[in-house]
């Protein structure tokens, strides 16, 4: 399985009317999206521009070492000593201040990296393609929300779950999928809907679905009982091993509308501990972004609000894609943990559509009357009417190693879209005067 090229989409020509031609066809073809899971591989077989020395972190890219949060920069120290680029934490810290080990925004590879998850070369991914147009994004297995790199963490134990990922789940998996000729995602992601998942912090329904699945092709490869039998272990324990599937989706769909001349459509979202940032359709590349905010929600019992660290990962894409804290009214067994009830988690569900330049024809609630998920923000429509996008998210202690102290509700700074609006304005004045 070789690794593939952005998707380039053709330009929209300016006109009268080229906000609203460009965001028709933005949205015309982030509906289109159809992603299917066809395999597992080494991140650097499968992800454009990762290099053997590099480590990819969740968006936005900083500028320095210094920049990066310490979660971020203790899950990348983590990730090189798991890659064996560094013998040592001490080691590790020194070769990336002599620029031998490298450091990047997984959004800018066509990648999505998970709350403090870090990507080195041979890391385990999940390969989806999107058969509407060919594109491919990735992201690597869960370990869960226990000690594990996806929140910062690195020891004896995290190195021995992470080779036997890299070993024997991966090779496992990636032949499964493979025996079946890939995974309907879209098919699979509005199944769980309706049963009870908002398909971002809670995937319980997905991951059975999924489980299923994987099961139908083990029976067709000669994966060994014992490795079956410790992955569905995994996945029975880590209701959030599916996780990686929507946030890959979300990438391939809105990658899709990338580089419309015009279009205001949203197009990536994260946040790496320190600052969040956004990305515009029309003016791809280009990140925007202000101090990442602290997420507001119910901690354990044992921290304060003053443990709650700011947001992290990229995920907060998600809830652009129109699912999460957007379709949270389709998992009310989640409420409780970011403290919702039904008139805010239907409230958070209008407040999208106000945004929202399209609804899904497939992602439907039940409880919302069927309709489609809101899908596809808008950043003018952002500053017209105040609305920003909502994310439910994991809260984690800003200090390495206390990991996660609860769950909750963020937003990206209005700063952000303020920032791109202005931006989009400008390129649209020089287009016109050109």
């Amino acid at each position: 399985m070789s690794a593939m090229m952005p998707y380039a989409p053709s330009i929209v020509p300016m006109d009268a009317n080229a906000a609203a031609v460009a965001n028709a066809l933005a949205i015309e073809r982030v509906l289109a999206s159809e992603p299917w899971l066809v395999g597992v591989r080494p991140a650097g077989e499968v992800i454009p521009g990762l290099e053997p020395n590099q480590v990819l972190h969740a968006a936005p890219p900083a500028s320095s070492w210094e920049e990066l949060s310490p979660l971020i920069r203790s899950g990348v120290v983590g990730a090189a000593l798991f890659e064996g680029l560094a013998g040592s934490p001490e080691e590790a810290l020194q070769k990336v201040a002599a620029g031998e080990i490298s450091v990047g925004a997984a959004q800018d590879h066509g990648a999505m990296a998970g709350g403090v998850g870090s990507i080195p070369a041979s890391m385990p991914v999940m390969v989806l393609e999107d058969r509407a147009n060919g594109n491919r994004a990735f992201h690597f297995l869960m370990e869960g929300f226990g000690r594990s790199l996806v929140l910062g963490m690195y020891d004896a134990a995290i190195e021995e779950r992470l080779v036997w990922f890299r070993d024997e789940l991966g090779p496992a998996l990636d032949s499964a999928i493979r025996a079946l000729g890939g995974i309907n995602c879209r098919e699979l992601m509005a199944e769980a809907l309706r049963r009870g998942d908002e398909l971002h912090n809670r995937n319980a329904a997905a991951t059975s679905l999924f489980a299923e699945r994987l099961a139908v092709g083990f029976t067709k490869t000669v994966t060994p009982a014992a490795v079956q039998e410790r992955a569905f272990a995994l996945m029975r324990e880590n209701a959030q091993f599916f996780v990686p599937v929507p946030l890959a989706a979300a990438k391939l769909a809105l990658d899709a509308a990338d580089g419309i001349e015009g279009s205001s459509l949203l197009t990536g979202c994260g946040a790496n501990g320190a600052q969040c940032g956004i990305r515009v359709s029309g003016l791809p590349g280009q990140w925007f972004t202000a101090p990442a905010p602290v997420p507001e929600g119910i901690l354990f019992e044992e921290f304060g609000i003053e443990d709650a660290g700011p947001a992290c990962g990229d995920s907060l894409l998600v809830e652009c894609y129109g699912l999460g804290a957007t379709l949270l009214p389709a998992a009310p067994a989640f409420w409780p943990l970011v403290g919702a009830d039904s008139a805010l988690a239907e409230g958070l569900t209008r407040d999208a559509r106000r945004i929202a330049l399209g609804e899904h024809p497939d992602y439907r609630v039940p409880v919302l009357g069927d309709r489609g998920a809101p899908i596809g923000v808008d950043v003018r429509r952002v500053i017209e009417t105040g609305v920003r996008p909502t994310i439910d998210i994991v809260m984690v202690h800003p200090e390495p190693g206390r990991g996660v102290i609860g769950f909750g509700l963020t937003q990206p700074p209005m700063e952000c879209f303020t920032a791109a609006v202005a931006a989009l304005d400008q390129a649209t004045t020089r287009a016109s005067s050109a």
